[in-house]
């Protein structure tokens, strides 16, 4: 007769590796997806100026002029 011991991890054991990697991963997954929306216009559509919608962004955030 034989017996196998199991450890059933605790709920307080903290965050393992895999965890940790799935979080990257989320972040760099919706950092890409705010990048390609936002800074890039999409994608759609007739290609363009790849520094318009960046300069658009700076100029609607700094003042311009003297």
């Amino acid at each position: 007769m034989s017996q196998t011991n199991v450890n059933v991890p605790g709920s307080g054991e903290g965050m393992g590796a895999g965890m940790i990697v799935g979080l990257i991963l989320a972040v760099i997954v919706i950092g890409f997806i705010v990048w390609w929306f936002l800074l890039n216009g999409g994608g759609g559509g007739t290609p363009a100026d790849s520094s318009a919608p960046l300069q658009s962004l700076v100029e609607s955030i700094l003042p311009t002029g003297t």
